[in-house]
């Protein structure tokens, strides 16, 4: 993803939330505490997060987000 864009920035402030949302699922703490609705719903929006056999997966170009450098 070096050329392009980050999806996330387009949220402002929200896209430090949204990347942590998807650092949660990647480590699963979301066994532990909830995930925010929200957050989840606008990642599977974007295609950064699907859900198989009802549990949050991050998707190749979700963790290719989650590493862009500020």
């Amino acid at each position: 993803m070096e050329d392009q864009k980050d999806p996330l920035s387009q949220f402002g402030l929200d896209a430090i939330d949204l990347r942590w949302t998807l650092k949660d699922i990647v480590a699963e703490r979301w066994m532990l505490t909830p995930l925010n609705p929200v957050h989840v719903a606008r990642l599977i929006e974007l295609g950064l997060v699907e859900m198989t056999d009802d549990q949050p997966v991050v998707t190749l170009a979700g963790q290719q987000v989650i590493w862009i450098p500020d």
